[in-house]
């Protein structure tokens, strides 16, 4: 099992990666945050679970890639980052540590329309990004095509589909909470 990652930069362009199952944090567990991590963010986004063995999938035929939907929220070291590419080198340490990808348990989309889910990010309480699926700038499908052209898809891989909203100066204490369709499926604490 591996996990497909689509990045965004500010300008929302994208670009596609594998981490190790090392940075999966489940069970909504607690982040603790690193030493390295003085400075912390994070991106709440969908996750899809692969379904079917694929390689250079069509965007027309990925639906039939996937069956289950969860979300996740991937953390990033923000001073880590800068550091990294002000030398010229891969943030991928920033990115991809352990526990740094926080998924909720997966959900069966039989019968349901992906497009037509509500995805909900809070902090602390208050709602600070809610989005219909089908506004997302782009659609799930489009970047299991596009993912499929650098890796193979295997069963039981997951699919984090990024997103261009970060929240950004997380600290102890901050509450966490994820929903799709106004159900929690993450919810924890930064400690």
């Amino acid at each position: 099992m591996k996990l497909l990652c689509a990045e965004y930069n500010e300008a929302g362009e994208v670009a596609y990666n594998v981490i190790g199952d090392n940075a999966l944090l489940r069970n909504n567990d607690d982040f603790y945050i690193p030493a390295f991590a003085t400075e912390l963010s994070c991106v709440p986004q969908i996750v899809l679970r692969i379904g079917k063995i694929g390689k250079h999938v069509a965007e027309r035929f990925a639906g039939r890639y996937y069956e289950e939907v969860g979300v996740g929220i991937r953390f990033y070291a923000d001073n880590l980052e800068r550091e990294l590419l002000s030398a010229s080198l891969s943030p991928a340490a920033a990115m991809a540590f352990d526990s740094s990808a926080a998924i909720s348990p997966m959900k069966s989309l039989a019968g349901v329309l992906l497009g037509d889910m509500i995805f909900s990010f809070e902090l602390n309480g208050e709602s600070v990004f809610t989005r219909k699926l089908e506004e997302i700038s782009r659609r799930p499908e489009e970047i299991l095509a596009a993912m499929s052209e650098y890796y193979m898809l295997k069963i039981g891989d997951f699919l984090f589909c990024g997103g261009t909203f970060r929240q950004r100066n997380l600290s102890i204490g901050d509450h966490l909470r994820v929903l799709l369709d106004n159900e929690c499926l993450l919810d924890f604490q930064i400690k």
